[in-house]
């Protein structure tokens, strides 16, 4: 087993003591299981979805009085409905070409 020295503040110092006490374990075996801990979290995949990850940026900037996240959905639909009948407009196009 590999050794290390750690320079730590007096307050964590104190905390890591206080760990070690109440569990019953050396303060290497409380540092070796934080450690263990956060090896287990950053193996696991997050299962946050991006929604979730980004969630608390949402709406926290200013688009310069444009109001653009207002009525987004209804523009965002709208957009993709002038899509829809533009295409079938070209289909109908290239159709009437063919014959």
């Amino acid at each position: 087993m590999g050794a290390l020295n750690v320079r730590i503040d007096p307050q964590t110092a104190a905390f890591l003591e206080r760990v070690a006490r109440e569990r019953g374990l050396t303060k290497s075996e409380v540092v070796r299981e934080a450690l263990a801990k956060l090896r287990a979290q950053d193996a696991r995949p997050s299962r946050a979805t991006p929604y979730e990850l980004m969630a608390h940026l949402i709406g926290s900037w200013d688009s310069g009085g444009m109001q653009l996240s207002e009525r987004t959905g209804e523009r965002f639909a709208r957009m993709l409905q002038e899509n829809k009948n533009a295409n079938r407009t070209r289909r109908r196009r290239s159709a009437r070409r063919a014959d």
